[in-house]
């Protein structure tokens, strides 16, 4: 038996409000977690601040809670791309398809590692109320840099310039927004510093998406949908 017209219209609605409200909660999340989880000694840190730093347990407790924070965020983050590609639905041309999905767990991935590496050190005083070794601390957190600021950006850049050629594709965003996302694409591909600024542009990146997505009429398909109701 059919589904009524009316009831597609809900689900269709439902799943943009879903994706909009995992987004925006996957943003707000990951670019908290990683805050504090960059709020230990940088990598020019000496070894006495080092110790200074994870003398005081609350510290440990608050990158413990932090990297909570970035797993539920990330949980959010695959929602929202799951029910982006639910929309999409036929309509998804299968190159780009499969490079978003793709990068999308690829990034996701990459924020679990690089955020265990800067968490790694911390879990260890929770857990045993060992002080970890100044030097292998800062190597540990030297590799999750390179996690950050290496291979994060350039397998971000995949998720945006995917969604952008889908949104472009398919109309499911407007014209201005895809070419901000492959502007920015472009710019997190060819930065090569180290700089902690950068690492928030994809989460301002998903929250601008996800927000339109919540406001913005309807794609085309929809709105067919909705003048089969009336």
């Amino acid at each position: 038996m059919a589904e009524p017209a009316r009831t597609r219209v809900r689900r269709k609605a439902a799943s943009i409000q879903a994706a909009a409200i995992a987004g925006i909660v996957c943003a707000v999340g990951w670019a908290l977690s990683l805050r504090g989880l960059l709020s230990a000694p940088g990598l020019g840190a000496t070894h006495q601040e080092i110790t200074a730093y994870y003398e005081v347990r609350s510290h440990a407790r608050a990158a413990v809670f932090w990297l909570h924070v970035l797993v539920l965020a990330t949980i959010a983050f695959l929602w929202f791309v799951g029910v982006i590609r639910g929309r999409v639905g036929d309509r998804e041309p299968r190159l780009f398809g499969t490079v978003f999905f793709g990068s999308s767990i690829l990034l996701a991935g990459s924020l679990f590692t690089a955020a265990a590496l800067l968490a790694a050190p911390s879990v260890m005083v929770e857990a045993s109320g060992t002080m970890p070794d100044p030097a292998a601390a800062e190597m540990i957190r030297a590799a999750a840099a390179v996690m950050l600021s290496v291979f994060t950006p350039r397998i971000a850049t995949l998720v945006m310039f995917s969604t952008g050629s889908l949104g472009r594709v398919t109309g499911a965003l407007p014209r201005w927004l895809v070419v901000l996302t492959f502007a920015l694409g472009i710019a997190a591909f060819v930065n090569v510093t180290i700089s902690s600024p950068g690492l928030y542009a994809v989460p301002a990146w998903i929250a601008l998406v996800s927000i339109v997505l919540l406001v913005r009429r309807p794609a085309e398909g929809y709105s067919e949908l909705k003048e089969e109701v009336s």
